[in-house]
């Protein structure tokens, strides 16, 4: 690996457990002071050994470890390492957060029923969030304003705090996911009463929808869309608190 290089998942878990030689170390070192995108990757492994671990025990005494470790043997190289149970969770939380909804190496996430798209498969790992998911992701201004401009880039809309600001939520984070080929923006947010809620918005062809509800694994939804975006809200925050947020919203960002 380069500096120029963009370290796999895999390769920050080792960095985190302190399993890399200190010339890999130095370089990951000195690519996360330079890259905002790379802290954050990094910022939701850290988290992600805590507050998934939970939500991830049953689906690990299911998954396919034999597979996996079959896999990891027919690779050429003969140092192919064993998949301990904690690199597996953490893995496994790794994908999550990324946003990896199908069946990745070795695991098969929940899939929607067919035909209810990217809401769907939002609420299905949205489920999954703690307070704690997010509660020690950074609260450096000048990090949040690097994620929202990363993202707003790759989503074709501008982003700034105060544009996507939702009252009585605390901002965390900003990242881009992938639905089946469609970018997501996913904004995080935590709210003190309510828990974790969610921003997504992915570029639409439809035109301009007015804000509509609906219900989705326990949790309240709003969306809407533009005439270039589709918005969608989800918490476990009442209706008329997730409709006000989804105004501010609307009367904020470009149309």
């Amino acid at each position: 690996m380069t500096l120029t290089d963009a370290p796999s998942d895999e390769l920050l878990v080792a960095y985190l457990d302190g399993e890399l030689d200190a010339l890999q170390h130095q370089l990951i070192t000195d690519r996360l002071s330079v890259d905002p995108a790379l802290a954050t990757r990094l910022e939701a492994l850290q988290v992600a050994d805590l507050p998934f671990k939970a939500a991830f025990d049953s689906l690990l005494d299911q998954a396919p470890t034999e597979r996996l470790q079959a896999m990891l043997k027919s690779q050429p190289s003969a140092q192919a390492p064993a998949l301990s149970r904690r690199r597996f969770l953490a893995m496994a939380a790794g994908f999550a957060v990324a946003g990896v909804i199908t069946d990745r190496l070795f695991m098969r996430w929940p899939r929607p029923e067919p035909g209810q798209g990217w809401r769907a498969s939002v609420a299905e790992y949205m489920a999954l969030y703690t307070p704690q998911t997010l509660e020690n992701l950074s609260a450096d201004p000048a990090s949040h304003v690097a994620q929202l401009s990363s993202v707003g880039a790759q989503l074709g809309l501008p982003l700034s705090p105060a544009a996507v600001n939702l009252p009585g939520a605390e901002f965390r984070r900003a990242q881009i996911l992938d639905y089946d080929g469609a970018l997501i923006g996913q904004l995080t947010y935590l709210d003190p009463l309510h828990g974790p809620l969610a921003l997504c918005i992915t570029a639409v062809r439809k035109g301009a929808q007015p804000i509509a509800t609906e219900q989705r694994r326990g949790m309240n939804v709003v969306y809407w869309a533009s005439a270039t975006h589709g918005f969608m809200l989800i918490g476990r925050n009442p209706f008329e608190a997730l409709q006000r947020m989804a105004r501010s919203v609307e009367n904020t960002l470009p149309a």
